[in-house]
C-alpha cells in the first residue's frame, strides 16, 4: 500500500532520499516520469518522483511543480516529503510556493541539515564541512549560485511567502515549544520555516511536530530530515505491527521463569486464566477475558496467556482432581481442553506474527482448534526448541515455536519473539 511520496527536483536527490525509506523496510521506487505514478502506486510503499527542475528558471520550476501536484491530488492519506538539495541549489522558494497553494498546506518546515554528511544548520546559516555555505564552491555553482549565506534571507528572494527562522534555542526546548511558535506565526497565513539543526536529535525533534500540529503541512529537507521523519514514523507505528501470542500450558517452573523474563524485558501484556475456570469451563465466565485478549492483540501488543503462575496452582489443581476422582493426567487434559475452547474464541479474529506455545498437550489442542494438519518444522532457535509453520486450517502458514516446559534458556521466549517478528517483516 502506498504510504509516502517523495518529491525531488532532480533524480540523484530523489534516489539518495528514497534509499532512506528502503532502509526502513518500505518497498520503494524512483520514477523518472510522473505518468507512471498511478500504474505503480499499488505495488510500492514509497514512490519518489522528480520534477527535473533544479537548473530551470523559477517560472519553469513553478509550472513543473504544478503539473506534479495535479497527480498528487489524486491520492488520499499519503505523506508527501519534499526533497531539496542539502546545499540549497535549485528553485526552492518558487516550488514550495506552488506546492503549498496547490495542495493546501499551511506551512512548510525546512531543514537541510544532514549531520552525518557534515552539513549543519546554525543561526540560520548552513555549514558544510565546517565552512559557511556561501564560502564553499557552491557560491559559484553555474546553475544555482549561492549568493547569500543567511538562508531565510536567501529564501525570501525566491518567494512571496513569509519566511521565518526557528533557532537552535527554540529547538532545544522541544517539539511542543516549536509547535507553539509555528502556530502563532501561521495565524497570518501560509509560512515557510527554516530550522537549525546540528545533531540528529535536533532532526528528530523537528520531525516530531507532525504528531503535535494537525494543520496540513509538509516537511522539506535532505536525506537527514527524511530519516528523522521515518524514525518518528517507526516509533508511532511500532505497536501496530502484528504481535506475538505466547500460550503457556506447561506447569514446569522453568516456563514461568522464562515468560517472566520476557514480560520484564519487553513489557508484554499478560492474561492469567485461573485453572478452575478452565476445568469447569463456562463461556460466560471467560467472555470478558477473551474480549480483553482480543483487544490487546488487535492493538498490536504482544500477549502471554497462562494458566499457572506458581507451584501452588499446580498443587491446588491436583487436590481438586483428587476430589473429583480424576488422575493428574485427566485433570491436566481437562484444563487443556478448557484452554482450547478459550483460544478458539480468540484465534481467527486477530492478526498475529506468530505463536509460541509450551506443553505438548497444549500445542496439540491448539492445532485441533485451528483445524490444522500439522507443523512443518524448519529449524531450532535453541537446542530442542523448534520453529515451524502451521500447515492447513484457520492459520495456515503462521509461524509457530513449540517448547517442552523444561527446555530453553532463560531468554528463550525473548529470542523467539524477536525471530517471529523478523519473519513477519521479511514477508512484507
Amino acid at each position: 500500500m502506498l504510504k509516502f511520496i517523495i518529491l525531488a527536483d532532480d533524480l540523484s536527490g530523489a534516489c539518495d532520499t528514497a534509499v532512506q525509506f528502503s532502509n526502513f523496510g518500505y518497498k520503494t521506487i524512483v520514477l523518472n516520469k510522473t505518468n507512471n505514478l498511478a500504474s505503480v502506486s499499488d505495488q510500492f510503499n514509497t514512490i519518489a518522483i522528480t520534477t527535473n527542475s533544479r537548473d530551470t528558471s523559477p517560472l519553469d520550476a513553478k509550472e513543473k511543480a504544478k503539473q506534479v501536484c495535479r497527480h498528487l491530488k489524486k491520492f488520499n492519506n499519503i505523506n508527501i516529503y519534499k526533497k531539496i538539495d542539502s546545499t540549497w541549489r535549485g528553485n526552492i522558494g518558487a516550488e514550495l510556493e506552488v506546492i503549498l497553494e496547490e495542495l493546501g498546506f499551511k506551512f512548510a518546515l525546512i531543514c537541510s541539515a544532514y549531520p552525518q554528511n557534515k552539513r549543519i544548520g546554525l543561526g540560520g546559516y548552513l555549514l558544510v564541512d565546517g565552512r559557511l555555505l556561501h564560502h564553499t564552491p557552491m557560491a559559484k555553482d553555474p546553475g544555482s549560485p549561492i549568493t547569500e549565506g543567511f538562508l531565510p534571507g536567501y529564501l525570501r528572494k525566491q518567494t512571496s511567502l513569509t519566511v521565518e527562522h526557528i533557532s537552535l534555542q527554540i529547538i532545544e526546548k522541544g517539539s511542543a515549544v516549536i509547535s507553539e511558535y509555528i502556530l502563532e506565526k501561521v495565524k497570518n497565513g501560509p509560512c515557510l520555516f527554516i530550522a537549525d539543526a546540528i545533531e540528529d536529535e535536533h532532526l528528530d525533534v523537528l520531525a516530531a511536530i507532525s504528531t503535535k500540529i494537525h494543520l496540513p503541512h509538509i516537511l522539506v529537507g535532505s536525506a537527514g530530515l527524511s530519516a528523522a521523519m521515518l524514525r518518528q514514523e517507526k516509533h508511532i507505528v511500532k505497536e501496530k505491527k502484528p504481535p506475538v501470542l505466547t500460550v503457556i500450558g506447561s506447569v514446569h517452573p522453568n516456563s514461568n521463569l522464562q515468560v517472566d523474563e520476557m514480560i520484564k524485558k519487553f513489557g508484554v501484556k499478560e492474561i492469567y486464566i485461573p485453572w478452575q475456570n478452565l476445568l469447569h469451563y463456562s463461556e460466560g465466565v471467560l467472555k470478558d477475558l477473551a474480549l480483553e485478549a482480543t483487544n490487546i492483540l488487535k492493538d498490536g501488543e504482544d500477549l502471554v496467556i497462562r494458566t499457572s503462575q506458581s507451584a501452588s496452582d499446580v498443587e491446588l489443581a491436583k487436590s481438586e482432581g483428587t476430589r473429583m476422582g480424576l488422575s493428574g493426567v485427566e485433570i491436566a487434559n481437562s484444563i487443556s481442553q478448557g484452554l482450547q475452547k478459550f483460544m478458539g474464541s480468540i484465534l481467527g479474529k486477530v492478526n498475529i506474527a506468530g505463536i509460541m506455545v509450551t506443553g505438548g498437550t497444549t500445542a496439540l489442542q491448539l492445532l485441533e482448534v485451528l483445524k490444522a494438519e500439522g507443523i512443518e518444522v524448519q529449524k531450532e532457535i535453541e537446542p530442542g526448541v523448534p520453529l515451524g509453520k502451521i500447515v492447513g486450517g484457520v492459520l495456515n502458514g503462521l509461524s509457530i515455536i513449540t517448547k517442552a516446559g523444561g527446555f530453553g534458556s532463560r531468554n528463550v521466549f525473548c529470542h523467539g519473539a524477536e525471530i517471529l517478528k523478523q519473519k513477519e517483516r521479511d514477508l512484507k
